[in-house]
């Protein structure tokens, strides 16, 4: 397997396309971060024990950080943890907006969606409280166009503990969205045209972790799906007024 923070690319400056990138590694396959703008990122391939397509961290020890304006597309994810993430860390400060993930193809991932506004290092012991009251803000996150299938092992190669370090409480090879939000700070998510199973499993077995409390009034309405800890249920988008 390969070792933590083998990341294929890292993104932070503006203007930038990446075109056409296949590899094979054990962090992020693209992490876009702080100060990025206008980044497009299309017509790739990641492998075994990638951790996906990423906006992130953000946020660590408190930091201001902001990114805006990214797309991912067209991308094949095979043997990843995750084919897309959001992480920021407990606490973190600043926004993200603007960023979609379309026309991804999803095979023998971990899970195809994860969102986390309370990123900390597990090997360090349990989630810190979020003493700041604050986090980093996210605004328009589109996920449009996912098809393919779960793993049926809920790790990858570079697991060393037990649990494992991307382990979630009640996660099993059923989840095709995590979403772990902070209160009131997640505005304007969206899931379209969102096919996901698990591995040789009907579509109506497929499961999400969401909880209904963290979402701003009005959200579940143009979430896309229902948020709730249980059966994936797609939802129609309704039009803001």
């Amino acid at each position: 397997s390969f070792p933590f923070n083998t990341d294929g690319f890292n993104l932070s400056g503006q203007n930038i396309t990446l075109d056409g990138y296949y590899g094979h590694n054990g962090d992020d396959c693209v992490s876009v971060v702080n100060g990025a703008r206008n980044i497009v990122a299309k017509n790739g391939y990641c492998g075994f024990s990638s951790h996906g397509l990423s906006v992130g961290s953000l946020g660590r020890n408190g930091a201001n950080h902001t990114v805006a304006n990214v797309l991912f597309e067209n991308w094949t994810m095979e043997g990843a943890v995750y084919a897309a993430r959001f992480k920021s860390w407990t606490g973190g400060q600043g926004w993200a907006k603007n960023v979609t993930w379309r026309n991804i193809k999803a095979l023998n991932v971990s899970t195809a969606v994860f969102i986390t506004q309370n990123y900390y290092d597990q090997d360090k012991g349990p989630r810190p409280n979020n003493t700041s009251g604050t986090s980093t803000a996210i605004d328009n996150l589109s996920f449009e166009n996912f098809e393919g299938y779960l793993g049926p092992n809920w790790t990858d190669g570079t697991c060393i503990s037990n649990p494992c370090w991307n382990y979630v409480q009640g996660g099993d090879s059923t989840q095709s969205i995590i979403m772990d939000l902070y209160p009131g700070t997640a505005t304007n998510l969206h899931f379209k045209n969102f096919k996901i199973h698990p591995y040789k499993k009907g579509y109506n077995a497929t499961t999400v972790i969401c909880d209904p409390s963290t979402l701003v009034a009005g959200e579940q309405d143009t979430l896309g799906f229902l948020c709730q800890r249980g059966p994936y249920v797609a939802t129609k988008i309704k039009k803001s007024s």
